[in-house]
């Protein structure tokens, strides 16, 4: 279990180091005609920042506690392999967000001005890590449903609105969303056929 822990928190590190790169060239930035529409909502900010500690804390011990132990090495090496595939990414594909000016004087513009602007930089966000991260809780939390249908539900609303989130906030752009699910479904069933190998015979 410590272990799993111990890969979460060095897959996180390897994101902050690709983020706190530099690099002999420009990024690309793949603004689309819709990305320029979007504005930003400060207010998102609060789902946005709760992300890591729900994502790499609270879902995997649900995990644990209320499905086992096989559940929960599913979601955990979900996220570290899913952590690695987007560094293979941005190892080979650096992207950029060019920053928006925040005009407005609210607790979430100061917020997202001072904690998430001041602290990522808008490096490396093809395919989306809080999207990636998000949605394989999303699918942990979709198989804890029946065990504990109140929490489960809860949770997904709350991570559902992280996707959003990366958009509203113009830490990404929309393409990086679609990028950040196809590696977590790819690496979450991965996960779990190789684990818990279930069957899928065609019924007679």
């Amino acid at each position: 279990m410590w272990a799993i822990f111990l890969g979460i928190v060095l897959a996180f590190i390897t994101y902050e180091i690709f983020n706190k790169a530099e690099y002999s060239y420009q990024p690309l930035v793949m603004k689309g005609w819709l990305d320029a529409k979007i504005p930003i909502i400060s207010l998102f900010v609060i789902p946005y920042l709760s992300f890591h500690l729900l994502a790499a804390l609270v879902v995997p011990l649900l995990s644990l506690r209320i499905a086992g132990f096989k559940a929960f090495l599913v979601n955990g090496l979900a996220i570290i392999f899913g952590q690695l595939c987007l560094d293979v990414a941005y190892a080979f594909f650096q992207t950029e967000v060019p920053r928006t000016p925040v005009t407005g004087h609210s607790p979430f513009d100061w917020m997202l001005v001072n904690l998430v602007y001041g602290n990522d930089r808008p490096l490396n966000g093809f395919p989306s890590n809080h999207v990636t991260w998000s949605v394989v809780s999303m699918i942990a939390l979709w198989r804890l449903r029946h065990l504990a249908p109140r929490t489960s539900w809860i949770l997904m609303a709350w991570f559902t609105l992280i996707l959003p989130a990366t958009v509203l906030l113009h830490q990404h752009f929309l393409i990086d969303i679609y990028g950040g699910i196809f590696v977590a479904f790819t690496c979450y069933w991965s996960a779990m056929f190789a684990i818990e190998k279930p069957l899928l015979r065609v019924a007679p």
